[in-house]
C-alpha cells in the first residue's frame, strides 16, 4: 500500500491542469455522445439517423476505452455521467418524437461534434502530456467523419474507429490480403510444377 501512492502522486504530475481537463471533458463528451446514439437508435424515425446513432455508440466507446486507460495510467479521477448541461439537452431531445425528434437530435450533435473538435484543437495546442495530445489526435479524425456525416445527413459508411487511419483494422485486413495472396500463389506454383512433370514425363 505504501508503494501505490508515491506513484499516482508521480503520475498525477506528468499531466497539466490542461490536460486533465481535456481527459474529463473528452470522456463527458464521450458519454454524452454514447447516450445520445443509444436515443437515436431508440427513438429515430429513419433508418439514417438510426445508423448514425449506432456508429456514435460504436466509435465513442473505443474512443472512451483508449481515454479511460490514459486516464488510468495517470491517476485522473473521471466523473460517472456526462454534465448536467449535456443530459438536460439530450432529455429535451428525447421529449420529440418522429421528424421532429430527428432533426433536433441532428441539430444536437453537430453543436457538440462541433465542441468536440474545438476541445481536442486545444489540447493539441495547449497540452503537454504526449499520451494526452495523441488521444485527440486520434479522436480528430473520427469526431471530423462524424460532423461530416450529420451535416450532409448521410447514412454512415461502414468502418470502425481505426480504419482507414493505418491503424489495427487496416493493418490487419493488409496481413490477410498478403496471406491471401501468397497462398494463391503457393496453388499456382503447385499446378505449374505438376504441368513440368507431366512434361517430362
Amino acid at each position: 500500500m505504501l508503494l501505490v501512492a508515491p506513484v499516482t502522486a508521480q503520475a498525477q504530475e506528468q499531466v497539466s491542469e490542461q490536460d486533465q481537463a481535456f481527459l474529463v471533458a473528452a470522456h463527458q463528451s464521450n458519454l454524452a455522445e454514447i447516450a445520445s446514439g443509444q436515443a437515436a437508435v431508440d427513438q429515430a424515425s429513419t433508418e439514417v439517423v438510426r445508423a448514425q446513432g449506432q456508429l456514435l455508440i460504436t466509435d465513442h466507446t473505443a474512443l472512451d476505452a483508449d481515454l479511460q486507460q490514459v486516464a488510468s495510467q495517470y491517476g485522473v479521477e473521471l466523473p460517472g455521467e456526462p454534465t448536467p448541461e449535456q443530459q438536460a439537452q439530450l432529455a429535451e431531445v428525447a421529449a420529440m418524437e418522429g421528424p421532429e425528434f430527428d432533426q433536433a437530435w441532428t441539430t444536437l450533435q453537430i453543436a457538440a461534434h462541433e465542441a468536440a473538435l474545438a476541445l481536442g484543437e486545444t489540447e493539441i495546442a495547449s497540452g503537454t502530456n504526449p499520451d494526452v495530445i495523441a488521444l485527440a489526435e486520434a479522436a480528430a479524425p473520427v469526431i471530423q467523419r462524424h460532423l461530416t456525416m450529420l451535416q450532409t445527413g448521410e447514412a454512415p459508411a461502414p468502418h470502425g474507429v481505426h480504419a482507414g487511419t493505418g491503424g489495427p483494422a487496416s493493418h490487419d485486413g493488409d496481413r490477410e490480403m498478403r496471406a491471401g495472396l501468397l497462398a494463391g500463389l503457393g496453388v499456382l506454383a503447385l499446378i505449374a510444377s505438376g504441368v513440368a512433370w507431366r512434361r517430362r514425363a
